[in-house]
């Protein structure tokens, strides 16, 4: 999911109860589809709320308010209809960050000016910097491949450079032996 365009996910409320002694609907329930390695913090508190790491793993991360009881929970053989009911209680609102702690499902790694910049801008929307000189990338540039069935992974553009490549290689050794996520390899 893109979460530069939209960044509020709010819940719909619940349906409201009609006659003949019937419930409002529940709302349904507003789910967050996040890749495998995730981790929800509270942006406010900076607490950890949770850590997804398998696929399919589910979080609840703001419980939704308990509806209010209508005239029909008040009604006594003496006052049939009452006019007084009780209103619900709101859900709650939190602020959230993600972090997803996988760099890249595919990596480019190569000599240098062998086109892995070009070959990322090609296949992504990233805009890597190509010249016509060695050792152009010297920082890791990430873009998103989306495929045709809608599936999309990251692929990274990593340095050409011996020296470059290697502080590479020790900052994603270090990295990798952070990493507890199920399925991702670093090797």
């Amino acid at each position: 999911m893109d979460f530069r365009y939209r960044h509020v996910f709010k819940a719909a409320a619940g349906g409201n109860g009609q006659s003949k002694a019937m419930y409002g609907r529940a709302a349904a329930d507003t789910r967050v589809p996040v890749p495998a390695g995730t981790t929800v913090t509270d942006a406010d508190t900076g607490a950890l709320i949770g850590d997804l790491i398998h696929p399919g793993d589910e979080l609840v991360v703001a419980k939704g308010g308990r509806g209010g009881r209508g005239n029909i929970h008040f009604v006594t053989p003496k006052n049939t209809a009452p006019e007084i009911a009780e209103n619900g209680e709101p859900g709650v609102e939190r602020n959230v960050k993600l972090e997803l702690r996988v760099l890249a499902d595919v990596g480019l790694v190569g000599f240098p000016s062998v086109g892995k910049s070009t070959l990322l801008a090609t296949v992504t929307s990233a805009k890597p910097k190509i010249a016509a000189y060695q050792f152009t990338t010297l920082v890791p540039n990430l873009g998103m491949v989306r495929l045709d069935d809608g599936t999309d992974f990251v692929m990274a553009d990593l340095p050409g450079s011996l020296k470059v490549r290697r502080m590479v290689w020790d900052w994603a050794s270090s990295f990798c032996a952070t990493l507890s996520a199920p399925g991702s390899s670093c090797t």
